[in-house]
């Protein structure tokens, strides 16, 4: 016997939100990795680690995993390859020397000071046709429903 179709609204890939954002990242990060991070010997991973600790240096290891979106056991193995390379360090916490802190280097700074404007040139032509408004509209519904998916 076979069985009905279920119906199942807006189950389509155009209708599917997730599948539209990850294709849209996807490409980026491939754009992205077979140009700029191929010449500067970076991973997308590593990017993103260089990119979060340009604008918050010095944090631990779970809340640098948490904003990245990176689970802890493989952000520490990414973090050791960094560190072996000379783009980041670890240093002990100034409150509490049990916990440790990772920093960028000199060499990690510039690697990302390289890399950002290319990276912006591309998202920024991802975004053509969006207006000040549109731009500040579509960061607030990111906002939003990164905090309904967080919840």
């Amino acid at each position: 016997m076979l069985e009905q179709e279920i119906s199942m609204p807006d189950a389509g890939l155009d209708h599917n939100v997730a599948f539209q954002m990850a294709s849209i990242i996807y490409r980026l990060d491939q754009v992205l990795r077979d140009t700029v991070l191929r010449e500067l010997d970076l991973t997308y991973v590593h990017f993103r680690v260089l990119q979060y600790l340009y604008q918050h240096d010095g944090v631990m290891i779970g809340q640098l995993a948490t904003a990245i979106v990176v689970r802890q056991p493989v952000l520490s193995r990414v973090v050791d390859q960094m560190q072996s390379r000379g783009l980041v360090e670890r240093r002990p916490d100034p409150e509490d020397s049990r916990r440790m802190r990772v920093y960028l280097t000199d060499e990690g700074r510039e690697r990302f000071q390289h890399a950002w404007p290319r990276a912006h040139d591309l998202l920024e032509r991802s975004l053509r046709g969006f207006d000040d408004k549109d731009r500040d509209h579509f960061l607030e519904l990111l906002h939003k429903m990164a905090g309904n998916v967080l919840k």
